[in-house]
């Protein structure tokens, strides 16, 4: 499911012609994508959603992903290796808490505790199912900010090849050839990647800070 439609480009500003409903799909999933791989994370809620993770031997076991309530999660089950194969045994729900406090947003630092040992070490020897994703407090809705950075990637992302203004917008700053350099414009200010400093802040604040548990 994308994070934004046709819908909400067409409302600021992004007209057809020249940009037809199928090339601004197209942006609109290339945003959402881009949304997803730099904050690590994605912010719609993703039913029967599979998560493995490595064991370290503590009660405290950190995901991933966030599940879209403390009591999302549906089932939790650890692995066990035998001369016979490998089977699943799922852990009674009275043995594990998951932790998610709304201060400080335990949605960037989600984890599930054992309560009466530790997690096993292992690699990907927990499995969890359940509903998981970013979205805010009635588990389902996408944060507005995750939409207003899906839109502005989509604007940003939206210039043509044959569009002369925009190719002017972002022509190149600085040329060199063995020890002959020129300039042709000044640089922007923004030392983020999308030399867009709201761009580049949202994605900071979305970003997930916690250590990958796969």
């Amino acid at each position: 499911m994308a994070y934004i439609t046709v819908a909400d480009l067409r409302n600021e500003g992004v007209a057809d012609p020249p940009y037809s409903t199928e090339h601004v799909e197209e942006r609109i999933t290339l945003a959402c994508a881009a949304v997803d791989q730099m904050t690590s994370c994605f912010f719609e809620a993703r039913a029967a959603h599979v998560v493995q993770v490595n064991g370290r031997g503590h009660d405290i076991l950190f995901l991933p992903y966030p599940p879209c309530t403390e009591s999302s999660i549906t089932k939790v089950e650890l692995r066990s290796v035998s001369a016979s194969g490998t089977t699943w045994a799922e852990v009674d729900t009275d043995l594990y808490e998951v932790v998610m406090p709304v201060f400080p947003d335990g949605r960037y630092n989600p984890k599930i505790v054992h309560l009466t040992g530790t997690w096993p070490k292992g690699e990907r020897n927990v499995r969890l199912t359940g509903t998981f994703g970013f979205v805010e407090s009635d588990g389902t809705t996408t944060p507005p900010g995750i939409r207003d950075l899906a839109l502005r990637i989509a604007v940003w992302n939206m210039k043509q090849i044959g569009d002369e203004s925009a190719q002017r917008q972002d022509k190149i700053v600085e040329e060199s050839l063995r020890d002959y350099r020129y300039k042709l414009a000044e640089p922007k200010t923004s030392s983020g990647s999308f030399n867009d400093q709201k761009i580049d802040n949202l994605i900071s604040m979305f970003r997930m800070r916690r250590m990958r548990a796969v």
